[in-house]
């Protein structure tokens, strides 16, 4: 069994790691929504400077 298995094991398993994956997956969706509004933001910024 391979590190990564165990680590998968442990993680399904244990109460703190199910926080650990959702609280993960949760952080890096708002991260991502936040660049992409930042990145339309800029983008727009930029369609309307030429304008």
């Amino acid at each position: 069994m391979s590190i990564f298995e165990k680590f998968k094991n442990f993680l399904s398993k244990n109460k703190w790691g199910k926080y650990l994956v959702v609280s993960g997956f949760a952080f890096f969706l708002i991260k991502g929504l936040i660049w992409l509004i930042v990145f339309f933001v800029a983008g727009f910024s930029l369609i309307n400077i030429g304008s």
